[in-house]
């Protein structure tokens, strides 16, 4: 498994670490499973970078490096979950996630264990995610199904076949922390499996990139470092959407927006009501859209 097939999703879901570190009433999520896990090795890390001593000094120094980063994954983990939680409620048949990494949502949603969860990526990282589910879990849960794919030679819609995916149900797929770092070739592909292959009525919620951070019309020097630092582990962004044009990007493939969402959304959302004044990186965005 080359390191950026592992360090991406491994270094996400210890970020979501961070949130058990705040008192109940503060938190915009719980995960009991983001630290558990972990891989035996980033465990160790966590455990000693997040004492009091350091923990302090090394979320400074996070910021830092990567702006606002942190607290862009934090929130858009809370919008996501409250879409998903409103839709399972009003009835779903499956769920996809896209890049699921270490994603727990299979395992803490409440009522998502009453239908099918297909976790999608790389065979690196779903065999790294079975093994842990083993060590934490016993198994993999009889309502998931880990889904290895080469993104670069199959076909998403065959392999999902082969893993049990049924055509023409009502669906919700989840693309978090993806798009940015595929051309723009693969994102119409995935896109149009989504489309294709759902019920009308189906969703995605998906997170892009502002495509003038892409080619750096409107790309702060703070903002510099955090794609700098992309670049460093191998995940450099390379696709954006302008999000003026968000409407009419969905709208040519088969999609309509039901919300678009970013930095300046989240305090009024939830941070204010939580009391927290976390730094939002703006380059990231959330949408969510429906399958017409």
């Amino acid at each position: 498994m080359k390191m950026n097939e592992s360090f991406a999703g491994v270094a996400t879901s210890s970020a979501r670490v961070i949130e058990s570190y705040y008192p109940h009433k503060q938190r915009l999520f719980d995960d009991p499973y983001a630290y558990s896990l972990l891989p035996t090795g980033w465990k160790i890390l966590v455990r000693i970078l997040y004492l009091p001593l350091f923990r302090k000094a090394v979320l400074a120094m996070r910021e830092k490096r990567t702006p606002g980063g942190l607290g862009a994954l934090l929130c858009r983990v809370r919008y996501i979950d409250d879409l998903l939680l409103v839709k399972l409620k009003e009835g779903l048949d499956q769920v996809v996630i896209l890049g699921a990494g270490f994603d727990s949502r299979a395992y803490r949603i409440p009522g998502i264990d009453q239908l099918t969860v297909f976790e999608v990526d790389l065979p690196g990282l779903c065999k790294l995610k079975k093994k842990q589910l083993k060590k934490v879990l016993n198994t993999v849960p009889k309502h998931v199904q880990l889904v290895e794919i080469n993104f670069d030679k199959e076909d998403l819609a065959e392999v999902m076949k082969k893993a049990g995916f049924q055509r023409d149900k009502k669906n919700f797929f989840i693309w978090e922390g993806v798009t940015q770092y595929i051309a723009a070739e693969a994102v119409d592909q995935t896109l149009s499996f989504v489309t294709s292959d759902s019920k009308k009525g189906s969703f995605i919620a998906f997170t892009y990139a502002r495509q003038s951070l892409i080619d750096r019309t409107d790309c702060p020097e703070a903002y510099q470092k955090l794609l700098k630092f992309a670049e460093k582990v191998g995940s450099p962004f390379q696709f954006g959407i302008d999000p003026a044009q968000i409407e009419i990007f969905l709208s040519k493939r088969d999609l309509k927006l039901l919300s678009d969402i970013g930095a300046a959304d989240y305090p009024a959302l939830f941070l204010n009501k939580l009391g927290r004044n976390l730094p939002v990186f703006d380059g990231e965005r959330v949408v969510f859209a429906e399958v017409k």
